[in-house]
């Protein structure tokens, strides 16, 4: 183990303000960046959504040099879907399904819809085309869809497995903690329960 490189996190239910390793200090962190997804012990999703934007941009930026001249905007929409939706998508399988990613996500997508299809906000107030028909016309990925196909496909991976795994302890068999002013964290296995109920 480096220990330059170890860090630790701690929630509200930790007493201690120091660790020490073999008489070295390991540094405290309030977020860690691990495997492209940003954790933090608040489980607040604001960062990581911001990482995900930023990553949408690079990957818009790549594409926006190579379909400029494009005029087949069926091509471009389907760029647009398997590359920058899967990158404002990643790792939300883990994600809890809540209103405020949806409409952080729902914000994201709609930023770049304008210039991806060449169509200005005012060419299409001039056209009495609302986003929904832009999108419906050139058939556009919603990521709404594309975050809920991939927590069934994650949520059957996990169930299928058969040893002992953090996933499924985590996920679905785990104890909560104490419940506080606003209620129990909402974990991803709630969101199934709650649909098919």
């Amino acid at each position: 183990m480096k220990r330059t490189k170890t860090q630790f996190m701690k929630n509200m239910y930790c007493e201690g303000e120091r660790i020490e390793l073999e008489e070295s200090h390991i540094t405290a962190t309030s977020s860690y960046v691990y495997l492209g997804r940003s954790m933090n012990m608040e489980n607040n999703l604001k960062e990581q959504l911001d990482r995900r934007r930023r990553a949408v941009w690079a990957a818009f930026g790549l594409l926006w040099g190579a379909t400029y001249q494009l005029a087949d905007l069926d091509l471009r929409a389907h760029l647009f879907d398997f590359s920058v939706v899967p990158a404002l998508c990643y790792a939300a399988e883990t994600w809890a399904d809540t209103v405020a990613m949806s409409k952080t996500l729902r914000t994201i997508h709609r930023g770049f819809e304008p210039s991806l299809l060449r169509c200005s906000r005012r060419t299409q107030h001039q056209a009495r085309l609302r986003s929904s028909d832009l999108r419906q016309i050139f058939r556009l990925r919603d990521p709404e869809e594309y975050v809920s196909k991939a927590k069934y496909r994650w949520v059957g991976h996990s169930m299928r497995r058969e040893d002992d795994s953090w996933t499924k302890r985590t996920g679905v068999d785990s104890k909560r903690y104490e419940t506080t002013t606003r209620g129990p964290p909402m974990r991803w296995a709630d969101m199934f329960t709650a649909r098919m109920n």
